[in-house]
């Protein structure tokens, strides 16, 4: 009877070798933010096109993957504490979001129009700015002296 119990048990005596891993959703949506997809795409590319950084590169990533498979039951063991610091991650994250929205969708072409013209904003603010307070003082004071000089 005990025999037939633990075939078709389901509980935690199952051998970590037959669960998988814990799915962490934290860090695809970390990558999943436009900016940080794109940053990381160009770090990916100057280490992949780069003669000294390529095969350094390839070798860490093979190692990570190493790693990751050897830690798998490790990490199923541990999948109760993951799956609940994920949680407070993407937690963490949606209210970040919620506060914080625009850098969450904006690409960095969006941004550098968005950079350029509030540069182009200050630039004409702080030229008008010293146009009225600093030039044109100026002028009018240079061309009343000049007009009490041409009088005598």
């Amino acid at each position: 009877m005990s025999s037939t119990d633990s075939s078709t048990s389901t509980t935690p005596d199952t051998p970590a070798s037959s669960q998988q891993p814990p799915t962490l959703t934290i860090f695809s949506r970390v990558a999943s933010i436009p900016l940080v997809n794109e940053s990381l795409a160009v770090i990916r590319t100057a280490l992949v096109n780069n003669q000294y950084t390529n095969v350094p590169y390839v070798t860490a990533q093979n190692l990570g993957k190493s790693v990751y498979h050897i830690s798998e039951p490790i990490q199923v063991r541990l999948a109760p504490v993951l799956i609940r610091a994920d949680g407070f991650a993407n937690k963490g994250l949606d209210a970040v979001q919620s506060y914080y929205p625009t850098p969450f969708t904006i690409t960095s072409e969006q941004l550098r129009k968005e950079v350029n013209q509030r540069r182009e904003h200050a630039y004409n603010t702080a030229n008008k700015a010293l146009d009225d307070r600093v030039r044109n003082p100026a002028y009018s004071a240079a061309q009343a002296i000049d007009q009490v000089r041409s009088e005598f």
